[in-house]
């Protein structure tokens, strides 16, 4: 299991986007649209509820991660009537040099969080967030993300100015890290469900090992030991997706990183990604990311992926 995810924290790119400081006083209660991204707020200092959707509240307290999964409304704060609420953008100011600061409330802020968004790199089959189907918050937290993490968010809000939110976004990557590794239980809520189901592991480590292999439905089976019909169903719910979409998505995927990150050969970069040579493997990637190999190396900004996207 620990093999298995140390390949998969090679393969998904965590790449939080940090937005804002939100700031909630006692009483108070801070409503959040629906996001089409990941939302995660790490709790800098305070207590209170976390509301998504319509499920009940889950209490947070200090040095939590609260991750919301996508297209759900939540809110932050005061649980019950008696409560207060201000949706986030009612109270909004601009905070160093790229953070929306928003408040709820007009006195002390009892909360304070850092919160950011996690888009779907490529919109690929090996979104790791994407695949959340139930929020994250403080227990599970504990003694994994370094008290050091929190602290320096802390400082870097108390004296906001230029490269604020580039600090910001690097610790917050650090701390999404560090609560993925410790992750190695089967069937966590930060995995959601079913992600990490331990028959269905071995077939994803496989892929991501090997990409090139020769993998197929029934030879991905055998190495969970299920028969084809019920891998086949089991990995459908976890994923969204087939386990050869999975496959193909996998393969471009480490594909465009060897673009971007080294002066490989084509040639080379499809034979290592498991493509017969570099015409279908170009048209396959040209299919998925709208454009050739050739130009994706020179430019390779703005990589999203049409058609790649997974189901909620």
């Amino acid at each position: 299991m620990t093999r298995t995810l140390d390949q998969l924290l090679t393969a998904i790119e965590v790449d939080p986007h940090a937005f804002s400081v939100c700031r909630i006083q006692t009483g108070w209660r801070m409503t959040f649209p629906v996001f089409t991204a990941v939302t995660v707020h790490f709790v800098l200092r305070g207590s209170g509820h976390l509301q998504v959707g319509a499920s009940p509240p889950i209490p947070f307290s200090p040095s939590s991660v609260l991750i919301v999964p996508t297209l759900e409304t939540h809110w932050v704060g005061e649980v019950g009537g008696q409560a207060k609420v201000r949706a986030a953008a009612e109270s909004c100011a601009l905070l160093g040099d790229g953070l929306i600061e928003f408040t709820a409330g007009s006195g002390a802020d009892d909360t304070l969080m850092l919160c950011g968004a996690l888009p779907a790199p490529y919109q690929g089959g090996l979104g790791f967030f994407d695949l959340l189907r139930v929020p994250v918050t403080g227990d599970m937290v504990a003694g994994v993300i370094p008290a050091s993490v929190f602290d320096a968010m802390t400082n870097e809000i108390a004296q906001a100015g230029f490269g604020t939110q580039a600090m910001c976004q690097a610790l917050m990557k650090q701390g999404l890290i560090a609560l993925l590794r410790d992750r190695r239980e089967p069937q966590t809520e930060l995995a959601g469900p079913t992600m990490f189901h331990p028959r269905l592991s071995k077939a994803v480590a496989a892929i991501i090992e090997n990409p090139a292999a020769p993998h197929t439905v029934e030879s991905l089976a055998s190495l969970s030991g299920m028969s084809r019909a019920s891998f086949s169903d089991h990995f459908s719910k976890a994923f969204g997706q087939g386990p050869i979409d999975f496959v193909q998505k996998a393969r471009l995927r480490i594909a465009a990183r060897l673009l971007r990150t080294t002066d490989l050969p084509i040639k080379v970069i499809a034979q290592a990604a498991g493509y017969a040579g570099p015409r279908p493997f170009s048209r396959a990637f040209h299919a998925a990311y709208g454009r050739g190999p050739a130009d994706y190396r020179a430019h390779p900004g703005g990589e999203a992926v049409e058609g790649l996207s997974t189901p909620n």
